[in-house]
């Protein structure tokens, strides 16, 4: 598992759009990656509330984090584990900061590598959970 401040600069120098976004790592565990979406006027849309496209953003970045802690060294031996999907469920609108929780079990985790190394390749799912003030 890559440490907080590696996953920070992988982020930073690989994802220009979380830069964009301006999406910064903040907690990284062997289960658990968190990342926060700080209030700001250009991530609003037109009633006030953080703008979908954010809060999509802010969860992929979360996910994305989340595969890099677990799997950085198969990445490094060149396998690519890339979303093959994404579903989005609006509870309510959200408000102020953002925070995106990632979990991927260690069962999951173990499974997922044992079918890259079975078959090169292997399909997921990362939940994420956002969270506003």
């Amino acid at each position: 598992m890559l440490e907080l401040e590696a996953i920070r600069s992988l982020i930073a120098n690989s994802v220009p759009f979380a830069r964009v976004l301006g999406v910064q790592v903040t907690a990284v565990a062997p289960e658990r990656v968190e990342v926060t979406l700080p209030e700001s006027p250009d991530r609003l849309n037109h009633v006030g509330t953080v703008h979908a496209a954010a809060q999509f953003g802010l969860g992929e970045t979360a996910s994305g984090a989340m595969v890099i802690s677990a799997f950085s060294d198969l990445q490094g031996r060149g396998a690519v584990p890339l979303a093959a999907s994404a579903t989005i469920t609006y509870y309510k609108a959200s408000r102020g900061d953002l925070r995106g929780v990632a979990t991927l079990s260690a069962d999951d985790q173990a499974r997922i590598r044992n079918d890259i190394a079975t078959n090169n390749k292997a399909r997921f799912t990362v939940p994420v959970q956002l969270l506003d003030r």
